[in-house]
């Protein structure tokens, strides 16, 4: 198979390396992807995104880009029939998220999610033990970070609130996995928008057990993730960035010896997509995208709101689209028509001639009447798509 790189996001790099290290898989197109190119021998450098999108042979596109040239350039591969994998990145738009869920409802592409964290084989192991029941009846969630300021702000001893939103699109993902679909946020900061020492972000829903996101100041970064079970509590700390991580759990009833393990994730995450390909229900799927970009996004509307937001999640779809644009017309038809209602009414005290009258009542009532008409077209309207393996998260209630 042959791929194409759209971005530059050093994320991506493991993965370009275990493509290339394969016979029946190249990277044989950059865009804007010159500090990739090392890790990719068999690549041309092209000039422009269309070179990319008429190259017939290019089956699969590796997105690791936030820019929205890339992500429009992105969708309209889609609809050619090209798959996608979608390293998620703060600065992507979310709108261009949604449209790319709907192309699957008219191609049989495979869109994937790329979450290197959830390869890790002590990743795997800790879902495991929570699987088996090893911990117990799971009671919380607690994910603790420290991040140095950004590179420009040394001297400042706070963060900006996009710094802390990246690493918390890089963990969220591994929160609702192991722990649920969350709706509900509450989130809380100390300090302000650009001059951040902590925020402070709790996640819940009625089926999973509560978690817990904290990020803060610090000369040195460090990343702790604690899952407290009724019989046991593991420990999972380390840097995700360079894939070195460390599990331990202990408890009254139940002991795992310290283990550490540095995974490079590219060749997991390669036969993750390719498996996600042969519909195996078992990989990530499309929509892990969309939560974790709506949870994020729901923690600015907490900070602006000062209270809980709750998000209700429904599956894009033509049918979806076509109830939420009729809703839309329907609030604002009704408006019109009552302020319509009224000058009829003005119009027969003022002594109109009837003609006159007439017409003000059909200019009235006949939008009104359109609009009900067209409601029998919602049955008719193009109904989801049967959920594909390579559509919908791990532990998904949603």
């Amino acid at each position: 198979m042959n791929f194409a790189l759209l971005g530059d996001a050093p994320e991506v790099q493991p993965l370009l390396r275990a493509i290339c290290a394969t016979p029946d898989h190249q990277v044989t197109a950059l865009y804007k992807a010159n500090d990739s190119a090392g890790c990719c021998p068999a690549a041309v450098d092209c000039p422009s995104i269309q070179a990319v999108q008429q190259d017939a042979t290019i089956e699969a596109v590796i997105v690791a880009s936030e820019s929205d040239e890339v992500l429009k350039a992105a969708r309209e591969m889609a609809e050619a029939g090209k798959s996608l994998l979608v390293l998620p990145l703060y600065g992507q738009d979310l709108g261009v998220i949604y449209e790319l869920s709907l192309v699957t409802a008219d191609e049989p592409i495979t869109l994937f999610p790329i979450w290197p964290l959830r390869q890790h084989p002590l990743v795997v192991q800790l879902r495991q033990l929570l699987d088996d029941g090893e911990l117990g009846v799971v009671q919380y969630l607690e994910l603790n970070r420290t991040l140095v300021p950004a590179s420009d702000n040394k001297q400042s001893p706070f963060l900006t609130k996009s710094q802390v939103d990246r690493a918390f699109l890089a963990d969220i993902d591994l929160l609702r996995d192991l722990g649920g679909n969350y709706s509900l946020v509450t989130t809380l900061r100390t300090g302000t928008d650009e001059a951040l020492s902590s925020l402070t972000t709790t996640l819940a829903c009625d089926q999973a057990p509560q978690a817990t996101w904290m990020a803060k100041v610090d000369q040195e970064e460090t990343w702790q993730l604690k899952v407290a079970g009724m019989q046991s509590t593991a420990v999972l700390s380390g840097n995700p960035a360079d894939s070195s991580l460390t599990l331990q759990a202990d408890g009254p009833d139940f002991e795992l010896p310290q283990q550490t393990a540095e995974d490079d994730w590219g060749p997991s995450v390669l036969a993750s997509f390719l498996a996600a390909r042969d519909n195996d229900a078992s990989e990530p799927k499309w929509e892990a995208i969309q939560r974790g970009m709506e949870l994020m996004h729901a923690t600015d509307r907490s900070l602006r709101r000062k209270r809980t937001i709750e998000l209700f999640f429904e599956a894009h779809s033509e049918r979806s689209n076509f109830k939420t644009q009729m809703t839309a017309i329907g609030c604002c038809l009704i408006m019109l028509t009552l302020l319509g209602v009224i000058v009829v009414l003005v119009g027969g005290q003022a002594g109109l001639p009837p003609v006159v009258m007439s017409v003000l009542r059909v200019a009235v009532f006949a939008p009104l009447g359109i609009f009900l008409l067209l409601q029998a077209l919602y049955v008719l309207a193009k109904p989801a798509a049967p959920a594909r393996p390579a559509a919908t998260a791990r532990h998904d209630s949603s």
